[in-house]
């Protein structure tokens, strides 16, 4: 055997990387609101250590972790009304690095205004924080996104971490980010890994072994690939119809799975570093809903009902989920590998998209999908499912 390799472009999300400087043309969400605190905290994103804390005003910061001063880590700093004072020497730091006292120096620093801390720009929306990682000049709009315009006052927005109670892997993800996005257009794997395998883990009967007809498309602003999947059931002749929606760079758009309609989740592929990942899902719902319980209840895994961090690692053997199946291909998957086919084709899709918008921001162009006027801010949400009668499948 050669020795193999990974490819150089798609699972690298470190600063100067093709794929991290295209994900840092992006707004992303790097922590639940409820994270920013007046406790400083270090996080790590995007391959960067940074130090995320809200001031006595309430507005969340962002900055890098060494203080301008002699390096001393703002994770021991106290955060104040109007900003973030270094343990060390008291030098203090708005929310946007500008240096506001140097209180051992004469009149607390005549030239402290020549001394910025690095920072990164934040928005709060939907319950998360979202950050902007790119060059100044280039920084967009912040997007709206179309499934969550119209929210009715018995609706909410919410944003959590998904499976970040060991609902169905461990939380974070300890392998690459980009073995779970192209996830997205790999419907081919729900027949066989979630059904076949696994045994029906949707609890949708119309979610079985049996292979659907599966086909992709670029969507019209070619920001996403749209997979769509047919199942023709049996008996009835009706037609259960899907849309799935991977979008650039790292967003992901699913239909409902316990009922049909309109896509009311948008799930951010949130890498930590270039082995490490951790999703997080935007959601809309109705207020005070509550998720059900998954151990022992209808979306338990195996016929135990378990939830993933409750299983035997025999039980992961004979029910493998996405996380089994994703984090056993390495840390960061070896592409010489692989041996594409046929199937594989939303898969080698998104890939291409990726790299040619990764190109793009590498010749100075800007990605699809960054906005700069108002008109082109909304992301449109393509993602459904529907029923369609024998007759009115017939028909189209």
């Amino acid at each position: 055997m050669k020795a193999p390799h990974s490819d150089r472009v798609l699972p690298h999300v470190g600063p100067g990387t093709q794929g991290g400087e295209l994900l840092r043309r992006y707004w992303q969400p790097i922590a639940l609101a409820s994270e920013a605190t007046h406790l400083p905290k270090l996080i790590r994103r995007f391959g960067e250590d940074l130090i995320l804390f809200r001031n006595r005003r309430g507005e969340a910061g962002l900055l890098y972790p060494r203080c301008a001063h002699r390096g001393a880590s703002l994770l021991y700093g106290r955060v104040e009304e109007d900003g973030i004072r270094c343990c060390y020497h008291g030098w203090k730091f708005d929310n946007q690095g500008r240096c506001l006292e140097q209180p051992c120096e004469p009149e607390g620093g005549k030239r402290r205004d020549r001394v910025r801390q690095p920072w990164y720009p934040v928005v709060e929306a939907f319950g998360a924080v979202f950050a902007y990682l790119g060059p100044p000049e280039k920084q967009p709009l912040f997007p709206v996104f179309s499934c969550f315009e119209g929210v009715r006052e018995d609706e909410e927005i919410v944003a959590e971490w998904f499976s970040s109670h060991g609902e169905i892997s461990p939380f974070p993800l300890d392998h690459n980010w980009f073995q779970v996005y192209e996830n997205a257009a790999d419907h081919f794997h729900v027949p066989i890994l979630h059904s076949l395998i696994s045994g029906n883990q949707f609890g949708d009967p119309r979610l079985t072994s049996k292979i659907p007809e599966i086909w992709w498309e670029y969507s019209q602003t070619g920001d996403s690939i749209l997979t769509y999947s047919k199942r023709v059931l049996e008996g009835s002749g009706d037609v259960w119809m899907r849309i799935e929606q991977g979008i650039i760079p790292n967003l992901l758009a699913l239909p409902p799975f316990f009922a049909d309609g309109e896509c009311a989740t948008v799930t951010a592929f949130v890498p930590i570093d270039d082995t490490n990942c951790m999703p997080m899902d935007i959601m809309r719902r109705p207020k005070g809903f509550t998720m059900p319980d998954m151990a022992g209840g209808a979306f338990g895994i195996g016929p135990d009902k378990k939830i993933w961090s409750q299983m035997t690692p025999e039980e992961h053997q004979r029910h493998p989920l996405d996380y089994e199946a994703q984090s056993s291909q390495g840390k960061i998957t070896f592409h010489s590998e692989e041996h594409l086919v046929s199937s594989d084709k939303g898969v080698s899709m998104h890939r291409r998209l990726f790299r040619r918008q990764c190109q793009i921001v590498a010749d100075g162009g800007d990605p699809v999908g960054v906005a700069f006027a108002e008109q082109d801010r909304v992301v449109k949400i393509e993602a459904r499912s529907w029923m369609e009668k024998a007759s009115q499948a017939a028909a189209n």
